[in-house]
């Protein structure tokens, strides 16, 4: 297990570190070799987003079926190589366009809604459902100290040689990831789960199965409006940094990658604070709550950067950074909420039902921001972004907290040992009347 477990985190590693030069490249080319508006920006974003709310349920479904998920995810390595590369080509021989890079996004979010749940089926697989929160965590790591790595060189990369060879870049890290996987010795077969005929035959219901847990008790409810919220607002946000940084702050391409580099050092330190944090006897469920509120509300200084070029440019990277290492925090603390909370037989089709929500999320956040970007600029949709994802944080916060403790509260009276039944043949006559 050790070992399989080290070849997973190489081929996340490498993985995340290629898809660093893609994020990087793509509003480059097309802010500065497309003219791309703020909205088309925001286009691009969303493209991404469209199969997971399409598909993400019966992809959760389908996932819990597969009886081989680690050769599933070796083939959706594989298609995703294919698509980045194609996309280089085209840069390559100047025929790319925006339709090019909505394509890109559509099919790496239609292979990713499969990929997401199979990531947690595969892990839990591997590590089972008591060591994921740590295991997670080290993944996470190495996902996030990659990125750093990768933020660091993409915009030399693209200066020097072309968003062409950034892409490319991208395309050998997912062979390496796929790689990783096929170099795994550990069985790869999931755990059969036993299904009645009515469950058989319950097909979309079935899938939906996931949406239903998170309306089942009012902390999942609760933790679901917290969590869309900064989501909707940190998506537009996103989309919104590319034109932000290049035409409002004026930063020069070759820099703008460093910019990101702070996150990969936040991503890190989250990621190390979490295994401290969610230790044994912590409570996740709380920790996932402020975690993602913090990093909504550590998004303010990207909206205030600006003056001289150190100075806007150390106000980004706090906006870009601090949110991230949060996030990171939160990303862990939620792992171990929903593999605590979710049964087993359900993983994939849970999994699901928050990719579905976090996609139609995102495809809202990119969409309004690139509506508010070209509306009132880009500066004052960044404000409005993150100062009405704090209103609603503010708003449902305290339900959260009251609702998290409650159901902490339940778990610690079920663990209690049950108190002795008297023995009604020793107690006597009178007793047993």
């Amino acid at each position: 297990m050790r070992r399989d477990v080290n070849l997973y985190w190489c081929g996340e590693t490498a993985s995340s570190f290629g898809s660093v030069f893609t994020a990087i490249a793509l509003p480059v080319v097309a802010l500065t070799e497309l003219g791309a508006t703020a909205g088309q920006v925001g286009l691009i974003s969303a493209a991404s987003t469209v199969p997971g709310i399409v598909l993400g349920l019966l992809a959760g479904a389908l996932a819990d079926r597969i009886e081989r998920p680690r050769r599933a995810m070796i083939l959706m390595d594989l298609l995703s190589a294919a698509s980045v590369a194609a996309v280089a080509l085209a840069l390559r021989h100047g025929v790319a366009s925006i339709v090019w890079l909505m394509g890109l996004g559509l099919v790496q979010g239609l292979l990713g809604v499969l990929l997401g749940s199979l990531y947690f089926v595969h892990l839990r697989q591997l590590v089972g459902a008591e060591a994921i929160g740590p295991v997670r965590a080290r993944l996470q790591a190495g996902q996030f100290g990659a990125a750093l790595v990768g933020r660091i060189l993409a915009g030399p990369v693209i200066a020097l040689f072309g968003s062409a060879v950034a892409l490319g870049t991208d395309a050998v890290s997912y062979l390496l990831s796929a790689l990783a996987l096929l170099s795994m010795r550990s069985p790869d077969r999931a755990a059969a789960v036993p299904e009645t005929a009515g469950q058989k035959r319950e097909g979309v219901r079935g899938a939906a199965a996931g949406l239903r847990f998170f309306a089942g008790h009012p902390f999942h409810r609760a933790l679901l409006l917290f969590i869309v919220a900064p989501a909707a607002a940190m998506t537009g946000v996103a989309t919104l940094t590319g034109p932000f940084l290049l035409r409002t702050v004026h930063l020069p391409v070759g820099v703008y990658g460093l910019a990101f580099v702070l996150s990969g050092v936040m991503g890190l330190t989250g990621s190390a604070l979490a295994g401290r944090l969610l230790r044994p006897g912590r409570d996740a469920r709380l920790t996932v709550l402020v975690c993602f509120a913090a990093a909504l509300a550590s998004l303010i200084p990207l909206p205030v950067a600006a003056g001289p070029l150190p100075l806007a440019v150390f106000c980004a990277a706090l906006g870009l950074g601090l949110p991230v290492l949060f996030g990171a925090v939160a990303n862990v603390a939620l792992v171990s909420v929903l593999a605590t909370d979710v049964p087993e037989a359900m993983m994939g089709r849970g999994m699901a039902a928050l990719q579905v929500i976090m996609s139609a999320t995102a495809l809202a956040g990119a969409l309004a921001g690139g509506y508010l970007g070209d509306l009132l600029g880009v500066r004052t949709a960044l404000w409005a972004l993150i100062g009405t994802g704090l209103l609603v944080v503010g708003a449902v916060g305290p339900a959260a907290v009251r609702a998290a403790r409650d159901l902490r509260a339940r778990d610690e009276q079920e663990q209690k040992p049950a108190p002795d039944a008297p023995d009604v043949a020793e107690a006597g006559p009178a007793a047993a009347v």
